[in-house]
């Protein structure tokens, strides 16, 4: 699991004219909660997405230090971010403090390889992807950047769930093992009778 070191500044003022200030000279508002505390910060913008451009993205283990008055530092990861609904600008971004001794749920991507596009072909079936991600626990050192779901055995008509998935040592299945990730639907040709039923008028 990768680990980054982000370097944020304390902040003692909060509301809607603090964040416009923060904002117009390239920062952003957040918080870091968790274990019983919370502490109101500011980061850069661009620290944060690289954060979520990276390999991890927004499991990424974080080395947060956190100046200010008193100075800390700690684990933690980005659990959200808040989005400008017209601009997709960050608004906000909150962070969460993890024990690396301790398991916790995240939200991990899949990866599909091996699909079987031909063979569907052929048999005149339909691949639909249901899920594109899937909840986990592991400890914190556990988080997996990716979950391949590998496609390569998957025959026209099956359902690919959950439960299927091959997890990494360590990681845990929070997601129900009876959802459908992936299914390959046999589209049914209709025969003549269907058709000229169907191309019938009505009385």
């Amino acid at each position: 699991m990768e680990t980054v070191r982000l370097v944020v500044q304390k902040r003692h003022q909060a509301g809607k004219g603090v964040a416009r200030r923060l904002r117009r000279v390239g920062q952003l508002p957040a918080v870091v909660y968790g274990h019983g505390t919370t502490v109101a910060i500011a980061l850069d913008e661009k620290d944060l997405v690289s954060i979520q451009q990276s390999e991890a993205g927004e499991n990424t283990i974080l080395d947060l230090v956190i100046e200010g008055e008193p100075p800390e530092s700690c684990q933690a990861i980005l659990r959200e971010v808040q989005i400008n609904p017209v601009s997709r600008a960050p608004l906000h971004a909150d962070f969460y403090r993890v024990d690396m001794g301790q398991a916790l749920t995240v939200t991990v991507p899949l990866a599909f390889i091996n699909e079987p596009h031909s063979r569907l072909e052929g048999a005149n079936a339909v691949l639909t992807h249901l899920w594109r991600e899937v909840e986990v626990a592991c400890l914190p050192r556990d988080i997996p950047d990716e979950i391949t779901v590998d496609l390569a055995n998957f025959q026209p008509g099956e359902l690919f769930k959950a439960g299927a998935l091959v997890l990494p040592p360590g990681v845990t299945l929070v997601t129900d093992a009876e959802e459908v990730i992936v299914t390959a639907h046999v589209e049914v040709e209709p025969t003549v009778e269907e058709v000229s039923e169907a191309e019938e008028p009505s009385a």
